[in-house]
């Protein structure tokens, strides 16, 4: 995958799996939301789950993006934005949902509960 085929990829409202390492140096890996925004994923999580805690311990994560036979992983430096906006939620839900559905999700203003994990790729792997 070229850099610009693999751009368009990671554009795409695909669902990717962010791997960290818990505290026992196990790793912890689960399905995400992702936004791709100024050289970074942006991954919004509830403030304390596991991928919060293992990544602001640790600092590094990873995270794949597969659809058929093509691939897109990036490891690297996470940090924590926290607190976030409503505006922030409102445009992961709005990239997978569409702008109604996702007014109806972030209603709740559950946004105050959760952070932005960012990762910074340093290093790909794709296909």
């Amino acid at each position: 995958m070229t850099p610009e085929e693999r751009e368009a990829f990671i554009r795409e409202p695909r669902v990717a799996v962010f791997s960290s390492v818990d505290p026992r140096g196990r790793t912890h890996a689960v399905p995400v939301w992702f936004l791709w925004r100024d050289g970074a994923f942006h991954v919004v999580t509830d403030r304390g789950s596991q991928k919060h805690r293992n990544a602001a311990r640790t600092g590094r994560a990873s995270l794949a993006i597969v659809d058929g036979t093509k691939y897109a992983t990036a490891e690297g430096p996470v940090t924590v934005r926290d607190p976030i906006t409503l505006a922030d939620r409102m445009e992961l839900h709005t990239h997978y949902r569409g702008e109604e559905a996702a007014r109806k999700v972030v209603a709740n203003n559950r946004h105050e509960h959760m952070v932005i994990l960012e990762l910074r790729p340093e290093r790909w792997l794709g296909g």
